[in-house]
């Protein structure tokens, strides 16, 4: 059976957030909703739409005030916020959702997605949605899989041409098993970080390098501190759009529709505008700084060198999880063909 279009899926929630809410069980609300980038990155910029989305649906009541630049806690802080309910809604990066849930890790795996069409196709498909499914035992309720997007590599010594050229950096990564095992395997000294201290660590050479979509090294103003943009592609990241469950749980089933058709309508609009702010913002870096993208063969170096990441922590995940998500990406590529 053929994949109905993201287009037309939002489409068709858009023509139920329209119908009349005559009967709908509607009350005043206030909330919060808080992200760790910069106001101008694309995942803020959506959280602002969600809230728009969601007061205009519910006739003014439920009104959702948004927070960016880590002003209520970095990504972990905030998943502990959720779970206690002093914040009600919050855009996390995925890979730092692996502490509370092991199985998010399949994310991380090196070269796993060849385009961001693949990954939407599996995240909004059934693996997709069962890996939400696996926070509300954690006291959180997965809305959706928004879009970081490709990391790519900065640092302030040299261009990154082939894996051994990471040797003996200091790199920032995200709080991810994964990430770590990947960056100490080729050579690097991985150090996990929250994204609003990064800056301040590659300006005083605590670090030499962080990797991140273009759109994050932008709006991070990492150009500033940083000589060389490498464009490895090793990872696509998402963000991970929750509810606190204790929140959720006191919504009427009104309010939740409401809440969720929200946020699938601006999770495509996030998505779209991660896309095009990634390519325009590249082009921007190109002027800023020193970019290079290695070889195809020495990618597929890159790629081979991550080979023992994933058998290490696919044993770890699950072997039979891992299974079924690798199982459904080749589903997803046969289809494209």
């Amino acid at each position: 059976m053929q994949r109905r279009p993201l287009i037309a899926i939002l489409a068709a929630l858009a023509t139920v957030l329209a119908a009349p809410l005559a009967t709908a069980q509607v009350r005043e609300h206030s909330m919060r909703l808080s992200t760790g980038d910069p106001e101008a990155s694309p995942g803020p910029t959506a959280n602002k739409r969600f809230a728009e989305l969601v007061d205009k649906a519910s006739g003014g009541k439920i009104k959702i005030k948004t927070y960016h630049s880590a002003m209520l806690g970095n990504d972990v802080q905030m998943q502990g916020m959720l779970q206690g309910g002093t914040v009600d809604f919050a855009l996390v990066g995925a890979p730092t959702l692996v502490g509370l849930v092991k199985e998010f890790g399949v994310l991380d795996f090196p070269y796993s997605f060849r385009t961001a069409q693949e990954a939407d196709a599996l995240l909004d498909g059934p693996m997709g949605q069962a890996l939400l499914k696996k926070l509300e035992p954690k006291g959180l309720v997965g809305l959706g899989f928004w879009e970081i997007g490709f990391r790519q590599v900065t640092n302030s010594r040299r261009p990154i041409t082939r894996w051994e050229d990471m040797a003996g950096l200091k790199i920032r990564t995200v709080q991810s098993p994964v990430f770590l095992d990947f960056f100490n395997g080729l050579g690097a000294n991985a150090t996990p970080m929250a994204i609003n201290e990064v800056y301040t660590a590659l300006e005083t050479r605590a670090i030499d390098a962080q990797e991140n979509p273009p759109s994050i090294v932008s709006t991070q103003k990492f150009f500033e501190v940083q000589n060389y943009l490498s464009l490895t592609s090793h990872i696509y990241t998402s963000y991970v759009l929750m509810a606190s469950k204790r929140t959720w749980d006191k919504l009427s089933d009104d309010e939740r529709r409401i809440i969720a058709t929200a946020a699938a309508q601006a999770g495509g609009f996030e998505r779209q505008l991660a896309r095009s702010q990634n390519t325009a913002l590249l082009e921007e870096l190109r002027k800023q700084m020193t970019v290079n993208e290695p070889s195809a063969a020495e990618l597929a170096r890159f790629a081979e060198k991550a080979r023992p990441v994933r058998a290490k922590f696919s044993a770890a995940i699950g072997e039979d999880f891992v299974h079924d998500w690798f199982a459904a990406l080749d589903k997803v590529r046969a289809g494209a063909k």
